[in-house]
């Protein structure tokens, strides 16, 4: 069986992100930033989370992690989590 052909892209086309509930499990740290709204709810329960997040070895990947996945490391408590996950679900799809 041959692999299919298909045409060249025309244009690269920079990936979006499409409006939903946020939340810490499924939402990207970078996406949480770029959203003033729900970056002052992170920072609010999460001390000093610029720091925590904004070494340069994470910085590149802050598009791929939520805050859930950073649990096993140590970056986050769950119980912040939680109450910033209640107060994301407050301010609806974004």
């Amino acid at each position: 069986m041959d692999a299919p052909l298909y045409p060249p892209a025309r244009a690269f086309v920079m990936p979006r992100r499409l409006p939903g509930l946020l939340d810490t499990k499924d939402t990207a740290i970078a996406d949480l930033k770029a959203i003033p709204q729900a970056w002052a709810v992170v920072k609010a329960e999460i001390p000093n989370v610029e720091a925590r997040v904004g070494n340069e070895m994470i910085k590149p990947h802050l598009g791929n992690f939520s805050f859930r996945s950073l649990l096993q490391f140590g970056v986050v408590k769950s119980d912040a989590l939680d109450r910033i996950d209640q107060k994301l679900k407050a301010l609806g799809e974004r």
